[in-house]
């Protein structure tokens, strides 16, 4: 999603979740990144450094994303536009796909094609693909509702298929398993 914007004031806020641990990178109101699943907040934070966003002036919860955080992951139905997010060095194509995925209501699957469709693209499908591996804003830009024509695709987050299966199943667009999947117990 182009080059990652450098600000001073960033800050970082790390929790833990039923998913793994979390971390929201964001200036002011603006989401930056967020990273998750994770087995310590070490990683988390080692995560954004590897990913060039290392850069934080303060270590401060964003209230209103864990809390919205908690409600989703707890099967209640809560929306994530409220969420600014920095779109600052995304292409126009990036910026479309974003946006589109952002539309994708919960408890919907759309294919890597529909999407591409769907932002006037049709024949773009692995380029919409790339955009969403690339996706810095999972769970505001629900990058897990968008799947292969054949199958669940991948997931660029920890957890990777795992826990992308175990965010549809809750949702209500795949059935529930029994068991959660080998990557996701403790």
């Amino acid at each position: 999603m182009g080059q990652p914007i450098q600000q001073p004031d960033s800050s970082l806020d790390i929790f833990e979740s039923v998913i793994g641990w979390f971390g929201v990178l964001y200036f002011r109101k603006t989401v930056r990144a967020i990273k998750l699943g994770f087995d310590d907040p070490g990683e988390v934070r080692r995560a954004f450094q590897e990913a060039g966003l290392g850069e934080v002036s303060s270590y401060e919860p964003m209230e209103e994303f864990r809390t919205q955080i908690r409600k989703y992951l707890a099967g209640k139905k809560v929306g994530f536009e409220r969420f600014k997010i920095q779109t600052a060095g995304m292409t126009a194509f990036q910026l479309a796909v974003t946006q589109a995925c952002r539309r994708i209501p919960r408890g919907e699957m759309w294919t890597y094609g529909t999407l591409a469709k769907k932002v006037g693209r049709a024949g773009a499908a692995r380029a919409v693909g790339t955009v969403m591996k690339r996706n810095p804003f999972p769970m505001i830009v629900p990058c897990h509702r968008v799947v292969r024509s054949g199958g669940l695709g991948g997931f660029s987050t920890q957890g990777g298929v795992g826990t992308k299966r175990w965010l549809l199943e809750l949702e209500g667009a795949l059935p529930k398993v029994k068991q959660l999947p080998l990557d996701l117990r403790e």
